[in-house]
């Protein structure tokens, strides 16, 4: 709130918190102390029917509820279901997304780079392709197969 204080203001800032300028808002206290110091004959109507309230209220016993309604109380209290976490929740994801992007990765080069031997067929073309993402050097086993 601004530090410019109203008449009315202040007159609605007596009648809630009472003629305790230390008990109203701490936002708009020095503005309130600040225009009652100016004319307090203004106020004196207002401060002192609060004056009154005050003593009147102070007279009434503090009411503390009953054990019972206490426990009503708390036992009608909405509760926090327990959340249920499954095993998988439990294992960290990084390793496993790590693992994953090398896979991909390892398979991406190794399709890039085979190279398919020429008057192959279409089947052997698959092979080779497979041999050479799982790191296999097709060669060799060409070279196998021919002895």
């Amino acid at each position: 709130m601004t530090n410019m204080m109203t008449d009315a203001r202040l007159i609605a800032l007596i009648e809630a918190w009472g003629a305790d300028v230390n008990a109203f808002p701490e936002a708009e206290r020095d503005a309130a102390a600040a225009l009652l110091s100016e004319a307090p004959q203004r106020f004196a109507a207002h401060l002192m029917a609060a004056r009154e309230m005050d003593v009147l209220l102070a007279t009434v016993p503090e009411a503390a509820p009953s054990a019972a309604l206490t426990e009503a109380l708390i036992d009608s209290a909405p509760r926090l279901r327990p959340q249920r976490r499954s095993w998988f929740a439990a294992i960290p994801r990084w390793p496993a997304v790590g693992a994953l992007a090398s896979l991909a990765i390892g398979l991406a080069i190794g399709l890039g780079t085979a190279q398919p031997v020429a008057g192959d067929a279409p089947e052997d073309a698959v092979d080779t392709l497979v041999y050479a993402a799982l790191g296999f050097d097709t060669l060799t086993y060409a070279q196998e197969a021919a002895q």
